[in-house]
């Protein structure tokens, strides 16, 4: 069973990882200071930017928090990637956060550096490694080859490094395949449809809009945090992942978005949703019986927070805290829609568990699952 493959790409969504780091023996509410490690910059008291220009940026580089930014391998990276969602500082002691589903323990309810919340970098992410390493290399070795990319689409920057702003906008865009890709403005990157509005045109726009986005001294956020929806393709079959509650900033420089950082809430339920609806597309050891349930539990146990993104005692912990470092190159505005492609057989609909059921087992993507 490669687990691996799965969660590998269930770390693309992103689309945009937990932290064992040392903190108090209880929580602590409120956040940390503006623009610190565990939040990004707050919207200044600024004037709207004049610029016009769009800029499109394709990420080059996908951290899941099993190294650092430099690409050195760290059993501790997950602790500098993602935000403090919940506004609190936890640690296994704690009390004021929320039930651990049956037979977690305390582990994913530690944060990293100043409260970041990223129980998928510490709970999921060591999963995965225990069947496959260098997982955030493997990742990012198939953007180089033009496997797939996340595209931000920008308006309203300019060539100041230290720009400060309010006004600007953006759209988040999946990208197909590419042969060759350079990561300048010659590569036009093409579209996959599954988040366009209207499902097949650029010009209807993505369905991940951000209209309030700013940027302080060269970092652009987002805006408020909204559902980040990514659409991860592999075999023809499409796995939508829903990031809620999503910050995206980078740092402007020119022709490169470095120190891009993807934090927010993973519903546990429509994480393992999801890949029940597709794993019946992926392998037939899904169809063996009890295998998808031993992965869910595994999903289950990483939850640390509330699906909004809230955390309070004597709740059930429905969400896992997420964090995805990146790096991006600018390259040409999208103009073309990628082809979906032909979906996979379902494996388990000859001889084997009937497709409703077929999540019940194991949830294993084909060799090049992340590069489709």
């Amino acid at each position: 069973m490669k687990l691996s493959r799965t969660v590998t790409l269930v770390g693309l969504g992103l689309v945009a990882v937990g932290y064992l780091g040392v903190s108090a023996c209880s929580s602590s509410s409120g956040t940390t200071a503006t623009g610190s490690v565990g939040a990004p910059p707050a919207k200044p008291a600024a004037p709207a930017t004049t610029s016009t220009t769009e800029h499109n940026y394709a990420l080059n580089a996908l951290l899941l928090g099993d190294t650092d930014r430099a690409g050195n391998p760290s059993t501790t990276a997950w602790k500098k990637f993602g935000y403090n969602v919940d506004g609190k500082e936890s640690s296994k002691t704690s009390t004021d956060v929320c039930t651990p589903a049956a037979g977690a323990g305390k582990e994913a309810q530690v944060d990293g550096d100043n409260g970041i919340d990223n129980a998928f970098g510490s709970r999921i992410v060591p999963i995965i490694q225990t069947f496959s390493h260098d997982i955030s290399k493997q990742l990012s070795d198939s953007i180089a080859k033009g496997g797939f990319t996340i595209m931000i689409d920008t308006i309203g920057l300019t060539d100041d490094p230290k720009q400060t702003n309010t006004g600007l906008t953006g759209q988040l865009y999946a990208g197909g395949k590419l042969d060759n890709p350079t990561f300048t403005v010659a590569d036009k990157w093409p579209v996959r449809p599954e988040l366009l509005a209207d499902g097949k045109s650029i010009a209807s726009g993505s369905k991940v809009k951000f209209s309030d986005a700013f940027i302080v001294n060269g970092t652009w956020v987002n805006g408020v945090g909204s559902d980040v929806k990514l659409s991860l393709g592999f075999g023809g079959v499409a796995l939508d992942l829903t990031i809620h509650k999503a910050t995206v900033a980078f740092d402007h420089a020119g022709a490169t978005a470095a120190n891009g950082t993807i934090a927010g809430v993973i519903d546990t339920k429509e994480l393992i949703d999801g890949l029940r609806s597709v794993a019946g597309r992926i392998s037939d050891s899904l169809c063996s019986g009890s295998a998808f349930d031993s992965i869910a539990q595994q999903i289950e146990q990483a939850s640390d927070i509330l699906s909004d993104g809230t955390n309070k005692a004597g709740t059930p912990c429905t969400g896992i805290s997420i964090g995805i470092g990146f790096t991006a190159k600018e390259i040409s505005p999208p103009s073309t829609v990628a082809d979906l492609g032909t979906p996979a057989a379902d494996k388990c609909a000859d001889g084997g568990t009937p497709p409703d059921d077929a999540g019940k087992d194991s949830a294993v993507p084909p060799k090049d699952a992340a590069a489709e």
